[in-house]
């Protein structure tokens, strides 16, 4: 080093720190950006669950007491959120590739009867109150189910109990059996 020569320092100039500022300000921008993209994103996949949630909430429900369903007209409230829903009960058509073998009147299984099986759809959606909509749309969060279902096979020993012994259960049970049996399985 060279005594006489002074030293100098090098420091930023004035163009430089303002570009640094202006990049690290894009930097901050670009991630905030992505964390409210994934908070929204993380959003939208909660409410897609509570929809499914409530439509397989909504599918045991009917299985075990289709005279208890809520009200269709008002929605249904999960975790933050407001729901709405509606059920639609077809009759199935089954179409052999042979014909069931005949079967004596004191064999097992010779009391299934294809047509009272139902076909159920329970479809949700997220309700105008929480940012859906009034009527169903695949724009807002929304989930279905569908299920063949036996309007006579209990999904398990408590239902046919429940069933029983609430208030005018025996009468809905004979009466579901008489309808099934007059109208050959039709609704």
């Amino acid at each position: 080093m060279n005594p006489n020569r002074p030293t100098s320092r090098r420091g930023a100039t004035l163009i430089e720190a303002v570009l640094a500022t202006v990049l690290l300000g894009m930097v901050a921008a670009t991630l905030a950006s992505a964390v409210s993209f994934m908070n929204s994103s993380q959003r939208r996949m909660q409410q897609r669950l509570g929809a499914a949630e409530l439509a397989n909430r909504l599918m045991l429900q009917y299985i075990d007491d289709q005279d208890g369903m809520p009200d269709k007209s008002l929605p249904i409230e999960y975790d933050m959120d407001l729901f709405r829903w509606t059920l639609d009960v077809d009759p199935v058509k089954f179409e052999m590739a042979e014909p069931p073998p005949e079967a004596e009147d004191n064999t097992i299984g010779s009391g299934i009867n294809f047509d009272r099986i139902r076909l159920v759809s329970i479809r949700v959606w997220l309700s105008e109150d929480s940012g859906g909509g009034r009527g169903f749309s695949t724009e807002f969060p929304n989930s279905q189910l569908t299920r063949l279902i036996d309007p006579l096979a209990f999904s398990n020993p408590d239902s046919l109990q429940t069933m029983i012994d609430s208030p005018g259960g025996m009468e809905r049970l004979f009466e579901r059996l008489m309808q099934l049996d007059s109208t050959g399985g039709a609704p």
